[in-house]
């Protein structure tokens, strides 16, 4: 039986960005794992900006735990399974000095200014010891669009554990690419792009995976755009622009020695 690992960022990102492909996979019958790498349990005090995330997503007592739920529930839609990383989100993430990593009073860190060499070994370690464990035959995982600093940490801690010896696909980050204004086809840094067609009820499949994230509802579409909508006509667009007929999702397969920083 032929494996895929995907490895995501946070609990949302894979199927957001990429649930049409992994739920064709699953249909096709490859073992399908997706492994959400910052979905570790904060204990609190929780930063200003936590909690005001929290009131936000109406999950005031737990709120990782019931996000994680939610998780299971989207992967069961697509037929892949879900494992849950240790690592704590940025949000819940503190500095050497105890500052928070992300303060609603302050500019937010990016990823060249924000040095965490022991996190970023940790993450390369966790990835390396589930590629062992399930020996897939291909690996998913973001591209970083919109530099996200931990879609960049995970993006490399893929690539550093892989080592060019499993095949790595990273796909264009949603709704990044939208928010940024951002061409899917300039994902320069990788080899030629590739358009993975999407059935119908894979398509389908994916939109039931979203609608369970239902406490990031009003952080993706703050202007209660309909999702549905949006994608689809953002997954048509791609398709017509790579010679295919109904809907695509768009990955850069990742060359030989190549996105490293």
């Amino acid at each position: 039986m032929q494996r895929v690992l995907a490895i995501s960022p946070h609990l949302d990102d894979a199927v957001l960005s990429a649930g049409g492909r992994l739920c064709e996979l699953a249909s096709e019958g490859v073992e399908v794992t997706v492994l959400t790498l910052f979905a570790g349990i904060p204990t609190p005090p929780y930063s200003l900006f936590a909690e005001l995330l929290h009131e936000e997503w109406q999950l005031p007592d737990n709120p990782v735990e019931d996000r994680r739920t939610e998780d299971v529930e989207a992967l069961k839609c697509l037929g892949a399974q879900a494992l849950h990383g240790p690592f704590l989100d940025i949000i819940y993430r503190a500095r050497p000095d105890g500052q928070w990593m992300v303060d609603a009073a302050a500019p937010p860190p990016t990823y060249e200014t924000t040095q965490e060499p022991q996190l970023s070994a940790s993450l390369a370690a966790a990835v390396t010891e589930q590629i062992a464990r399930l020996e897939p035959d291909r690996i998913l995982t973001c591209a970083a669009v919109g530099d996200h600093i931990d879609h960049r940490r995970t993006r490399n801690a893929v690539l550093a554990a892989a080592a060019d010896q499993v095949p790595v696909w990273c796909w264009e980050d949603l709704p990044y690419s939208h928010q940024l204004s951002v061409e899917p086809p300039a994902l320069a840094d990788f080899g030629r792009p590739v358009a993975e067609p999407v059935g119908d009820r894979a398509w389908e499949a994916k939109h039931q995976g979203i609608d369970c994230y239902r406490s990031q509802h009003s952080m993706l579409w703050p202007n209660g755009e309909d999702i549905r909508s949006s994608y689809d006509t953002h997954a048509r667009h791609l398709a017509q622009g790579h010679g295919l007929t109904g809907r695509a999702e768009l990955f850069g397969p990742v060359r030989l020695g190549g996105v490293r920083g």
